[in-house]
């Protein structure tokens, strides 16, 4: 298995819409034999640690921190835009207070540090049929299938996301939250503002697939 996917979310609504060709070249990726594409630019850290399970997009600039310890899986047909940060949580590997975690750890600076001598990296399961926008910052524990995450945003720690949700632009989800399904979320911090039809899933589906094949086309064309 492996990785990758690629094109803006909407997180305007549900519907579908086709997004911009991008000024792409074929050399500027590597096509895996599950058919991903990762840019040459992006930053992926502690490969074996990464699992995908094909024909995803992992733009430019995208940092995945597999060199944490901890194994991500992605799905099929995702997409991480320009600028995406994935970096596990880290928790004390004991709840004894005598090896509590790094006091440096809520610090702005701390939060994105690698697990120390008493800590552990929290794997990271995104689902299928999922797109994170650029500039975004992932450092959720799992994010489901069917997931629209804009741009500029925060997935705080050990945050969870369900299947089936919309996070608008700039959103900033406070650790430890759990999004249930069906959920449209905005503001810092995010708050639940509304929810999706059960037919978005499909077009979620649909739209995803289509924006892998138009990708596809131009880089082959």
């Amino acid at each position: 298995m492996t990785s990758i996917s690629t094109t803006p979310p909407n997180t305007e609504g549900s519907q579908h819409q086709s997004p911009p060709s991008p000024t792409i070249s074929k050399s500027d990726y590597i096509r895996t034999a599950t058919q991903n594409y990762i840019s040459r630019s992006a930053n992926i850290l502690g490969a074996p640690n990464l699992t995908t399970k094909g024909k995803s997009i992992i733009q430019a600039g995208a940092t995945i921190h597999g060199d944490y310890g901890a194994r991500i899986y992605i799905g099929r047909y995702c997409h991480l835009e320009q600028g995406v940060v994935m970096t596990p949580s880290v928790v004390p590997i004991s709840s004894d207070p005598l090896l509590s975690i790094d006091s440096d750890r809520s610090s702005l600076a701390g939060g994105d540090a690698p697990p120390g001598e008493n800590e552990k990296a929290l794997p990271i399961i995104i689902g299928s049929h999922t797109q994170i926008g650029s500039n975004t910052r992932i450092q959720s524990v799992s994010i489901g299938s069917c997931v629209r995450i804009g741009s500029n945003c925060i997935l705080s720690p050990r945050s969870k996301v369900h299947d089936c949700c919309i996070i608008e632009d700039g959103t900033v989800i406070p650790p430890d939250l759990v999004v249930p399904p069906f959920s449209r979320v905005r503001g810092s911090p995010g708050k639940i503002v509304g929810t999706l039809p059960e037919c978005c899933g499909g077009e979620f589906v649909e739209g995803c697939v289509q924006d892998y094949l138009h990708f596809v086309n131009i880089l082959e064309d």
